[in-house]
């Protein structure tokens, strides 16, 4: 039986080797479609790797820029989109906001953020370095996150360009919630506000007790006062030590407070 297999198959072993070579079929493949040859490939790769693609080049200018001022052509520039430093020193300070260069910026941006800007250079033509970032502070690596960041160009003279927005819009009672923050004048306006209007809206029966014969509205102007030195007193050990500085010293501090 063995001495008939050996006849019969000679060069079994042989057959058994002849298999197929995936790489010899990949390279038989890519030679019948005309691909670059093993050097060709080399010197394409050394391009690609030595140049990143748009995405990537974009995004390094984002987390590198030190808001640098860039000359642009103005013909191309929509006036809508051009704010004075004072504008957004105001909606800063008024929304608890930072404004501060693009390498400090936490959050992510998205395509449509990218996608604008590249735009923006097919317009220039030319490459955009200098960014500027309004964000809440929890985007800047500062506090909790936020949502809605602007991004700028600075253009010179205390001008900034608008190239894109993106995210949810702030709570819409954000501006009156963060209102004692914004400077000293502002917390005390809320402190004498917030005490007039519990002085003025404590029940009487509360505020007069049994031996009590003074008028109510004397009685009001005497609590007043009291809540007055109750809740700055509070407002001062508690509340500095939280928020521990005012939106008009913040909205340019790349500190965390």
């Amino acid at each position: 039986m063995l001495n008939l297999q050996r006849h019969l198959f000679p060069n079994k072993r042989n057959l058994l080797s002849m298999g197929i070579n995936l790489l010899d079929k990949l390279n038989n493949i890519r030679s019948k479609n005309n691909e670059p040859t093993n050097a060709d490939v080399l010197e394409g790769f050394k391009v690609l790797l030595s140049k990143p693609n748009e995405g990537e080049r974009i995004l390094g200018n984002l987390f590198s820029s030190n808001g640098n001022q860039e000359d642009l052509n103005f013909d191309t520039l929509d006036v809508n989109r051009i704010f004075h430093i004072n504008d957004i020193q105001k909606l800063c300070i008024d929304y608890r906001l930072r404004f501060l260069d693009s390498k400090r910026f936490n959050g992510t941006f998205p395509s449509e953020a990218l996608d604008a800007i590249k735009a923006f250079e097919q317009q220039q033509d030319k490459e955009i370095k200098g960014f500027k970032m309004i964000a809440p502070a929890g985007m800047f690596k500062l506090a909790e996150k936020d949502k809605d960041p602007l991004l700028f160009v600075p253009m010179g003279g205390n001008y900034y360009y608008l190239i894109a927005q993106w995210g949810k819009d702030l709570h819409p009672l954000r501006k009156i919630l963060v209102y004692p923050f914004r400077d000293f004048e502002s917390l005390m306006k809320s402190v004498f506000g917030f005490c007039m209007l519990v002085a003025l809206l404590f029940p009487e029966s509360l505020m007069r007790g049994p031996k009590d014969t003074g008028t109510i509205l004397h009685l009001r102007v005497i609590f007043f006062f009291w809540m007055v030195f109750s809740t700055g007193a509070m407002t001062a050990l508690y509340g500095f030590s939280r928020m521990k500085n005012f939106n008009s010293n913040l909205w340019k501090s790349k500190y965390l407070d």
